[in-house]
């Protein structure tokens, strides 16, 4: 009598044999970690649009201020503490510049104007992991000779000539 073997494939019996298994694991954690890194990168990059957003406006609110109360002195350093916003420094520098009307025709002769006032301002964030503080933004900008709220303002610019 002569038995005959069987033989059977493992391949019959459904399971996975241990390299699928290691092979999915590799792949599986490279996909984790590829998922990571950009989750991490994409937090770093909305932190710095955050510093570089409040920076602008904080430095917007610092140039309304100086046209109600220009500076006296030419070069001024301080921070938003009071704003609620200590991390935050600026640095403004002021100089004058005449006002100089070249080639123009007119029947009086213009005198005695007022410089404007040009600035400079550049806003920094103290990030407390780095050594020196982040430039955030950096502006120039002409502070006017009379201020724009100022009521006899709007008559000085003719727009409202009718309502005296």
């Amino acid at each position: 009598m002569m038995r005959r073997f069987h033989f059977v494939h493992r391949r019959a019996c459904g399971g996975f044999i241990l390299l699928e298994v290691l092979i999915s694991m590799v792949i599986l954690g490279l996909s984790v970690a590829t998922i990571m890194r950009s989750f991490t990168l994409s937090m770093s990059a909305v932190r710095r649009n955050d510093v570089t957003t409040r920076g602008c406006v904080l430095a917007q609110s610092l140039l309304q201020d100086l046209e109600l109360n220009p500076p006296k002195s030419k070069s001024v350093h301080g921070d938003f503490s009071e704003q609620g916003f200590p991390a935050y420094s600026y640095d403004l520098k002021f100089d004058e510049e005449e006002i100089r009307y070249r080639g123009l025709k007119t029947k009086a002769k213009v005198t005695d104007l007022k410089p404007l006032k040009y600035g400079k301002v550049a806003v920094y964030y103290n990030d407390p992991r780095q050594e020196r503080p982040v430039l955030v933004v950096e502006t120039e900008f002409y502070i006017p000779t009379f201020e724009r709220f100022e009521y006899r303002s709007k008559f000085l610019n003719e727009l409202f000539r009718d309502e005296k």
